[in-house]
């Protein structure tokens, strides 16, 4: 699901989840841009939710001693802090379900969190290689759990803000997992490896692919839902990141998307040569399920989708009486303008871009008619490149196919767009 999803694409989240999970990938870009005024909204969220005062402070409960007896500093439940150590303790009093999360203060920052029991076993871990800050959702039985912050190298972890909720637990057995992001090493043994361009079928257990690449490459990343369910049925709703391995062997996330086909991600992106790491993930900690990973040269795979309910009605004649625009051509509408024209000479980059000149929201989509039936080739609501919750205007960077292309223009909710700049770009 989109940050900023249509309500005709909208999916309902599950009551409760029992995995650990980096969070959403599409929120890499909101999450570098505001880092933890996030996670603090949404503790405080979590407090109000609950009916409780957001100042106040739950005191370490009696089971301190617990703590005392493994040498580590018991931290409050259902509270946030920055002054927690990078071990600490937790002391559950009744079965509940646990979201425990951390964030980096500097955002630039990577960071993991493992969540053990008393024993030293761990429980899960989830780390911020993908972008999104980490977070565990587990069921657990009362006892005693100790936290451990690290860097991703396994180093000391930098500042950091640690959160906690809990919420009753179902009757189901406790449970908890969740995947790591791999390392470069895992590339070609654990994660299929392929080079330049490639597929592969995976599932919620490894849904990774390594990309080589042996030189700067415009690419096309995406994943292919094989699920019988809809999200609102219980079904994935698939999110896609594109990393690229450091020195070090971790995995930066460059770019992320979800949504392009439906509830499929896409992502297009300028990679440099070197090895790089194509993952799916799910939102609401749904798992991913079973499904095809591709990676290649822009155009190389040319997709198509249904198009979005708000164009149900579009014929092939909308063209008869619509504006046009040429590549390397910016228009502005002052009038409501939902369709724009766009005759493409052969398959090329190209890069679309509307931007509202008054408040609307608004959201990009592009079509072509195939043997008389409407095709969805693009869709987006932001930017690939926003680096601010601000930056609304949507922007669509593709290899496009050759013909006849609808540039559809709305708002979010599906109304008129008007008063807004279209530009498209040709990029050699």
């Amino acid at each position: 699901m989109s940050d900023r999803e249509q309500p005709d694409e909208a999916s309902a989240a599950p009551e409760a989840t029992e995995t650990a999970s980096s969070g959403p990938l599409a929120r890499y870009v909101i999450i570098a841009a505001i880092g933890v005024a996030v996670i603090a909204a949404g503790a405080l969220g979590w407090r109000l939710a609950r009916g409780e005062d957001p100042e106040a402070t739950e005191s370490p409960t009696a089971g301190a001693s617990a703590c005392e007896a493994l040498g580590v500093e018991q931290i409050a439940l259902d509270s946030q802090t920055t002054d927690a150590p990078s071990e600490f303790c937790l002391v559950l009093e009744d079965r509940v379900e646990l979201t425990l999360g951390v964030a980096a203060l500097d955002v630039s920052e990577g960071i993991s969190i493992t969540l053990e029991n008393s024993g030293g076993t761990p429980l899960a871990r989830a780390d911020s290689s993908l972008g999104a800050d980490p977070v565990l959702t587990l069921v657990l039985d009362p006892g005693t759990y100790v936290g451990r912050v690290t860097a991703l190298d396994g180093g000391d972890a930098p500042p950091f803000l640690v959160y906690s909720a809990t919420f009753a637990a179902s009757s189901q057995a406790p449970s908890a997992s969740g995947a790591v992001t791999p390392t470069a090493d895992a590339c070609g043994a654990e994660v299929p490896l392929v080079t330049g361009a490639g597929e592969i079928e995976a599932s919620s257990d490894a849904p990774f692919l390594c990309l080589e690449l042996e030189e700067p490459t415009f690419i096309v990343a995406g994943a292919i839902s094989h699920s019988d369910l809809a999200p609102d049925q219980g079904g994935p709703d698939l999110q896609l990141a594109v990393s690229t391995f450091d020195a070090d062997g971790i995995a930066r996330t460059v770019r992320a998307n979800d949504d392009v086909y439906g509830y499929d991600p896409e992502v297009t992106v300028d990679l440099p040569a070197g090895l790089h790491l194509i993952a799916a993930e799910a939102w609401f900690g749904v798992e991913t399920g079973d499904l095809t990973l591709y990676a290649g040269p822009a155009g190389s795979v040319m997709r198509t989708g249904e198009v979005s309910s708000v164009l149900a009605s579009i014929t092939a004649s909308v063209c008869d009486g619509s504006p046009t625009i040429a590549a390397g051509e910016q228009r502005t509408f002052a009038e409501p303008t939902q369709y724009v024209c766009l005759d493409n000479p052969t398959a090329q980059r190209l890069r679309v871009e509307a931007a509202t000149l008054g408040e609307q929201d608004l959201v990009l989509e592009l079509v072509q008619f195939v043997d008389g039936t409407p095709v969805r080739i693009g869709w987006t609501d932001d930017s690939p490149e926003a680096t601010s919750l601000a930056l609304t205007d949507p922007m669509i960077d593709k290899v496009l196919p050759a013909g006849r292309i609808i540039i559809a223009v709305t708002t979010f909710f599906g109304g008129e767009a008007e008063n807004y700049d279209l530009r498209v770009v040709l990029i050699d």
